[in-house]
């Protein structure tokens, strides 16, 4: 996919990966909700599998696959690495640089969440487009996506649209 970055020497706090599953032409996104707790930020949101940065990790690579691991027990290291999308900050936690790594997997992964988690879901990146609108959430109107009979809005939605912007370039100049 044209217009991603490579990730050396690229560093953020915290990385996610946004995992294709075949075929290109009409791929699908796993998407994750976060399990309902009051002390994360992000508690019952749609968001991308991944995490924070820790110091024993070489490099946001190492994290991605670690965090992704921990979390839904998809061995990343399976699958095609294409690249990396610019780094995306959180309104929440605004020093956060978070770093979405788009992969390729070839198969259905098995998944297996961890207590951060409560549910997944592969989204059709087709759907997705077409579900683009508004959503209320937590008393103010947002740009969002509905999918699943999930909302999926603020940093998540950003990446969304970041990854949706490349492919339709891609397919503008195929």
């Amino acid at each position: 996919m044209r217009g991603l970055r490579p990730v050396e020497g690229v560093d953020a706090g915290a990385a996610v990966v946004i995992l294709l599953k075949p075929p290109l032409r009409a791929p699908q996104v796993l998407l994750v909700k976060r399990a309902v707790n009051p002390s994360d930020p992000w508690s019952g949101d749609m968001a991308f599998p991944g995490g924070r940065r820790c110091p024993e990790d070489s490099d946001l690579r190492e994290t991605v696959i670690r965090e992704t691991m921990e979390e839904t027990g998809i061995d990343l290291r399976r699958y095609r690495f294409l690249g990396a999308l610019e780094i995306v900050h959180s309104t929440v936690a605004p020093e956060l640089g978070v770093l979405p790594f788009v992969i390729l997997c070839d198969e259905s992964p098995e998944i297996t969440l961890n207590d951060e988690l409560y549910s997944y879901l592969w989204a059709p990146i087709e759907r997705l487009r077409r579900s683009r609108g508004k959503a209320l959430v937590h008393q103010r109107e947002v740009p969002a996506y509905h999918t699943g009979g999930e909302v999926v809005w603020g940093l998540t939605y950003r990446m969304l649209e970041s990854l949706l912007r490349l492919m339709e370039e891609t397919d503008a100049t195929s």
